[in-house]
């Protein structure tokens, strides 16, 4: 007797397991806890399937650039991964350049941009060109 009651609890034991199992496996996939990324996986990323779409945002000249368009291609706190990017986009032919913007808390960011674009149509010419090579990029609109 002492024997068959052991019994039923393995059966109870496993069967208590199967359950957790299943419902486990019915939990939404939780999203994974980003770990940064390294300039060399940015820059060689597979095309993704769909662009991203254009999105503008506005800002002020910063640091002589004049108004216009910029595309904003990379930002890091990492001045070393931000200067790399910046050399990578300059040896690639494009007007690169660097922002650096104190967001507070002692953060700063360096912001790595391409310029001299005239007008809209050419930012987003230029940004498609972009997103093929680099898989990233927004348009920024500087106005006075």
């Amino acid at each position: 007797m002492d024997n068959s009651f052991k019994n039923i609890w393995w059966i109870l034991l496993l069967i208590a397991a199967g359950g957790i199992i299943l419902f486990l496996s019915f939990r939404p996939n939780q999203p994974q806890v980003d770990q940064g990324v390294v300039l060399k996986d940015i820059l060689h990323q597979a095309p993704q399937a769909q662009p991203m779409p254009p999105m503008v945002i506005e800002t002020s000249p910063v640091s002589g650039h004049e108004a216009g368009f910029t595309i904003q291609v990379y930002s890091f706190q990492d001045k070393n991964r931000a200067e790399a990017a910046l050399q990578t986009l300059t040896n690639s032919g494009y007007k690169a350049f660097l922002i650096t913007s104190a967001l507070g808390n002692n953060r700063v960011w360096y912001r790595v941009r391409v310029g001299g674009i005239p007008d809209e149509a050419a930012a987003h010419k230029m940004l498609d060109d972009i997103r093929k090579n680099y898989s990233s990029g927004f348009i920024v609109q500087t106005v006075n």
